[in-house]
């Protein structure tokens, strides 16, 4: 769906309609169902105006039985038509919103990793889910009421003047104190109830920050000042429900006074009036019946008008991240490799992160195909901005990558990342089995070609001891096995790919002895006849590596193999000394 970018409430509306024109047959049969509805609503106290004055009290039983008759006929059809609009208003409602969730998360999905840099993840899931649900909220309620609503109230008030012109004049009373009730009162009210919310997703983010971190707040003995916190945040939460629940007890209580007020003051009006013979009995009724039905048709429009200025504020910032545009795109006519050797090179790479703050400085370098390239550097010294240029998660500022020769920007990045597996040092495990997992890196991988990977990297056993073998739920995270087996399985994940490069990773010193064999085992076949690029924290990974690169400042340093630059005595060296903490060599 092509929309132009939201500029104010016009134009968020405008783009909310681009969403409704899909469904624009269901919306008008939905107003078409609204309008017999409304006439409904005006006709019903008619007929009891007719049945009273024309059946009940010139005691006309057949006249009564008629007017009996088309009162529940009218009755039914208000019931059916009601019964329509609502279903299909939720139909376009729930249609609305499947659309804006799958074009969110569609887009999301294609968004550059700058993106995700800028935004954290907890703002994504508002936008997501709080936000999708206030659109929810209107499209839900307020889909039709702005309309029918309105027709709603010119009508009762059209039908109670033609019926009686001066007992209609009650309405000059009822009429501003009813609109000041609804629409000036009612403000306050969802004012303070947004204020509650604020102050409630406060506590709530605070509760689930303290209960997600007790081991860390004991080990700190912040158990004192968590509580003292968390006494100024529910104060907070507290004061401000002191002001709502009595402006909203205060609400309701307005609107039942002014029912009984209105209706009384039909009665006394209407007293008068039959006194003098210029009303029936029958016309009293049906004024009680309109006066009652004026109320709901204003306090739904006022929902709506709130609802509609939270929801404009809500849109806004969907449809600004549905218009982010991808800071790395393919080209109009992208290459589509068939296969790569895994030929890679840097030729006078410069990039940063943010302008002014270079991350890597003028890298040149040429990993051969098949070659292990190790990267060492200290913290910040742009390893990890180096792996995720070559998975083109960035485009360089200057220079260039070229991969078998070609730049890497002309390739479709979909087909070039499908032939190269990254495994993070703390990888991600999602929530499924063992062998779901492992499946992630090729969906079309059967359960034998799972289990012959596994057998390669030496694992088969590892995954055999979990209580339910492959079938293993592993939870969010992850969270029941060691971060060595998410490791290990994560090699899995990349190897049942088949990729052509690697992008590894490792876990540093905080595995124990036997998974630390296990891992080195399962390196071996991992790269085995692939391009591998390694943040080493191994020394036996850089040992046995092709090639080292060392980082310094963001510039490439040194470049050779490991007895090459211990020779030099340089700073690959210097910094076998200095980091002992970095590098380990693999305890037995």
């Amino acid at each position: 769906m092509n929309i132009s970018k939201p500029k104010g409430t016009r134009r968020v509306l405008s783009e909310l309609v681009e969403y409704l024109k899909p469904y624009r047959g269901k919306i008008l049969l939905m107003y078409v169902f609204a309008l017999i509805n409304v006439a409904t609503m005006i006709a019903l106290p008619v007929l009891i105006q007719r049945g009273i004055d024309y059946g009940i009290v010139p005691r006309n039983m057949e006249y009564l039985l008629v007017v009996s008759g088309i009162l529940l006929a009218t009755g039914a059809v208000q019931f059916v038509s009601f019964r329509m609009q609502g279903v299909l208003m939720m139909q376009v409602g729930n249609g609305v919103l499947y659309d804006l969730r799958k074009n969110l998360f569609d887009h999301i999905q294609h968004l550059s990793v700058g993106f995700f840099d800028r935004n954290k993840s907890g703002r994504l899931m508002t936008r997501l889910t709080g936000d999708i649900l206030v659109l929810e909220e209107l499209l839900m309620t307020g889909l039709d009421t702005l309309l029918v609503d309105s027709l709603m109230i010119i009508g009762l008030v059209t039908a109670m003047v033609l019926m009686n012109g001066w007992l209609s004049l009650t309405l000059l009373f009822i009429l501003p104190v009813l609109f000041l009730i609804v629409f000036k009162l009612r403000g306050r009210i969802v004012e303070s109830a947004n204020g509650i919310q604020k102050k409630l997703s406060r506590v709530n983010s605070f509760l689930n920050e303290s209960l997600s971190g007790i081991q860390v707040s004991r080990a700190f003995a912040r158990e004192g000042q968590n509580i003292e916190k968390f006494r100024e945040l529910n104060g907070e939460y507290y004061t401000q429900s002191r002001t709502f629940y009595p402006l909203n007890a205060f609400f309701w209580q307005s609107v039942a006074t002014l029912n009984n007020f209105s209706q009384g003051l039909v009665i006394i009006g209407g007293g008068i009036l039959l006194y003098h013979g210029m009303i029936t009995i029958g016309v009293i009724v049906a004024f009680l019946n309109y006066v009652t039905r004026l109320f709901q048709p204003m306090q739904k429009i006022s929902n709506m008008l709130n609802q509609m200025s939270r929801a404009v504020v809500s849109g806004s910032r969907i449809f600004e991240i549905l218009h982010e545009k991808k800071d790395v795109d393919d080209v109009s006519d992208p290459v589509k490799p068939d296969d790569l050797k895994g030929d890679v090179r840097f030729e006078n790479v410069h990039f940063a992160y943010k302008e002014g703050e270079p991350v890597l400085n003028g890298v040149d370098l040429h990993v051969k195909p098949g070659q292990i390239c190790a990267i060492v550097g200290h913290t910040g010294s742009g390893k990890s901005t180096m792996v995720n240029l070559v998975n083109r998660f960035y485009d360089v500022q200057e220079g260039s990558i070229r991969i078998d020769g070609v730049d890497i920007r002309s390739y479709d990045q979909q087909e070039l990342r499908s032939r190269m597996a990254a495994v993070m040092q703390d990888p991600q495990i999602f929530s499924g089995t063992v062998e779901e997992n492992i499946r992630f890196g090729d969906p079309d991988a059967d359960s034998h070609l799972i289990r012959d990977v596994v057998q390669q990297l030496g694992i088969h056993r590892l995954i055999e001891a979990f209580p339910r073998g492959y079938d293993t739920e592993l939870g969010q995270n992850g969270g029941s096995i060691s971060l060595g087996q998410r490791q290990l399985i994560a090699f899995a994940r990349a190897l049942v790919r088949n990729p052509s490069i690697l992008i590894l990773d490792e876990a540093s010193s905080y595995l124990d002895s036997e998974t630390e064999q296990m891992v080195q085992k399962a390196l071996v076949p991992l790269m085995e006849g692939r391009t591998s690029f390694v943040i080493a924290h191994r020394l036996s990974t850089i040992r046995n590596a092709d090639i080292i690169l060392v980082l310094n400042q963001g510039e490439l340093a040194e470049q050779g193999t490991h007895v090459e630059l211990l020779a030099r005595n340089g700073l690959y060296a210097d910094f076998l000394r200095q980091s002992p903490r970095e590098i380990n060599e693999p305890t037995g």
